[in-house]
């Protein structure tokens, strides 16, 4: 997981050789000097593989679209389905690869960036930076934070400890603040090696700002309880709430929304934090990974919330299956996540939509103004107030439809196949208050029920967004469904949906007695790889204070 500069040994005799070869050669280091790999480059374009590299790995990586996008149930595996199933592996690479690369780079980033005094793109930097820590920490809990990447110097530490995840997030919103403070009154361009906002700081801040939003409602608690309509014949089990892991989060979420000026955050989808591939070579890393490949497809835990709401969402997420293209009407069929079967009938299926997977050049989304807008819902619902809560709720649903070009009064026709292709004359009306006013959908009832359509609206506005969803679900409990059954062919039955991604056994190896005081320091389990909370509290992340029910029957159908 270190970035190391090997020193270099003195070799005895070298000055005598290169003096001889000097007086041959006198241009001798310029003629051996590589054009095509330079030893130092710019920090702008450092930042460019910085943006990529992170991007593709949360959003179109093996962790989103083989582990987390199918552990929070909006995709599923096909075929090769073990890791639906929840068989653990060796997550070596996955832990370390976002330490020697990004992380890596972006150090180098505010360094240099530093040094030609770019101000703004040190923020930015910073920026980035906290939003990949957030993932790592996220995943993993307490992970090497304060003395991570500190392999630089010949006397720089290789066997960083572990920080606690409370910490890591208190230094992660200390950084976004600065981040804040740095880019407030300036529009300097930075450089358009910034592949997510070209360079524009006014929109790194509210990047910047709409994180730390993300980032205080994690923490912020989940205060309702909820009842689990569970399988037969298991009783209904009802659950308490989860107290906030940071006390101060609403609190701090409220300056934030009171006071727009200092703390600028996403307004429209214009704002959203994505990248955009221009195609070959520099391809959507899903379509790249999926379209010779039919490996995942969409759940039958989304498919099936969508259709019982006439969601416009389901021609974006998903293809009709191949035996309803053959043989109408069109139909949407999802898998279910973990079956016992080695793959699904194919032709039954729907694989993921033509949007999803299967054009180059869709974008990647870091952070969306729609997520931005359910957590300021529920921060309203938190602290009492309904109408301004409605309204977020509301916005957030209209700006999820927006992102994906279903806009209010137009129409969206099905794709099936491998480029967009509409089938037949077949269209499908977008009609915003038709949707709001759906029974499942509508702003009504209990303030538990309501904290259950926010969560679950975007549980559904992060298809794609596999590593925050995962999140999420664990967070709030949401879709009730996820908890209400256990998995058919899961390795380890009886207790529900893992809780952290298992340490990576390199660092077992290498870094043994901090990862071992970190699984101490966590209360991790020793058995079942540390990957699951056998009482629903222990092992769980800092902020995942609620404790949801583990389900011991199995549905199959």
């Amino acid at each position: 997981m270190k970035y190391l500069i090997k020193s270099q040994k003195i070799i005895p005799g070298l000055f005598l050789i290169v003096g001889l070869l000097s007086s041959c050669t006198k241009d001798y280091q310029k003629i051996n000097t590589d054009p095509n790999n330079p030893v130092t480059v710019p920090a702008i374009d450092i930042f460019t593989n910085a943006v990529q590299t992170s991007v593709d790995r949360q959003m179109g990586g093996w962790i989103q679209h083989t582990y987390l996008g199918v552990w929070c149930q909006q995709w599923c595996k096909v075929q090769y389905i073990d890791e639906d199933r929840y068989m653990p592996r060796d997550m070596s690479g996955e832990f370390q690869a976002p330490f020697i690369n990004e992380l890596k780079n972006l150090t180098i980033v505010i360094t240099k960036a530093a040094a030609e005094k770019n101000d703004n793109l040190v923020a930015a930097a910073k920026i980035l930076r906290a939003w990949t820590f957030m993932y790592v920490t996220d995943v993993w809990g307490d992970i090497p934070y304060s003395e991570a990447l500190q392999g630089f110097s010949t006397n720089g530490i290789l066997t960083p400890k572990y920080d606690s995840q409370s910490s890591i997030y208190a230094d992660l919103l200390a950084q976004l603040e600065e981040a804040n403070a740095a880019l407030a009154g300036t529009t300097a361009n930075f450089g358009s090696g910034d592949l997510i906002y070209g360079g524009d700081p006014v929109e790194w801040r509210k990047f910047a700002n709409s994180l730390k939003l993300r980032l205080l409602n994690r923490c912020a608690g989940t205060p309702w309880s909820f009842t689990y309509n569970m399988v037969a014949p298991q009783a209904p089990v009802t659950t308490t709430p989860g107290a906030a892991a940071l006390a101060t989060a609403d609190a701090e979420i409220t300056t934030i929304l009171g006071d727009p000026s200092t703390y600028p955050i996403f307004e429209s989808n214009d704002d959203n934090a994505k990248v955009i591939y221009p195609g070959l070579p520099y391809r959507n890393p899903i379509f790249t990974a999926l379209y010779t490949r039919t490996d995942q497809a969409i759940s039958e835990t989304m498919v099936n919330w969508l259709l019982a709401r006439t969601d416009p969402r389901i021609h974006i997420y998903g293809q009709p299956t191949p035996n309803s293209v053959a043989t109408p009407p069109l139909g949407y069929v999802g898998f279910q996540n973990g079956r016992g079967i080695t793959s699904a009938p194919f032709p039954a299926v729907s694989l993921l939509g033509t949007k999803i997977a299967y054009t180059e050049t869709s974008p990647l989304y870091a952070l969306c103004y729609d997520e931005i807008q359910f957590i300021i819902a529920e921060h309203y619902k938190r602290v009492g107030n309904d109408a301004a809560a409605k309204a977020a709720y509301e916005a957030g649903i209209e700006a999820s439809m927006a992102r994906w070009g279903l806009d209010d009064g137009s129409t969206v026709s099905p794709t099936w196949g491998k480029s967009i292709i509409t089938t037949g004359s077949t269209t499908y009306p977008v009609d915003y208050a038709a949707y709001l006013a759906d029974p499942l959908v509508a702003w009504s009832g209990s303030d538990a029920h309501k904290y259950q359509l926010i969560c679950e609206q975007r549980w559904a506005g992060m298809f794609g967004q596999g590593v925050q969803a995962y999140c999420e679900v664990r967070r709030t409990g949401f879709p009730e469904r996820m908890f209400e059954y256990k998995l058919e062919g899961a390795y380890y039955p009886n207790l529900g949906l893992p809780v952290r991604v298992q340490y990576a056994l390199s660092e077992d190896t290498y870094n043994t007695n901090n990862v071992a005081a970190a699984r101490v320091a966590q209360n991790i389990e020793a058995i079942n790889e540390g990957m699951f909370s056998t009482n629903g509290i222990t092992s769980q992340m800092w902020w995942n204070t609620r404790k949801n029910p583990i389900p011991t029957e199995t549905d199959v159908h």
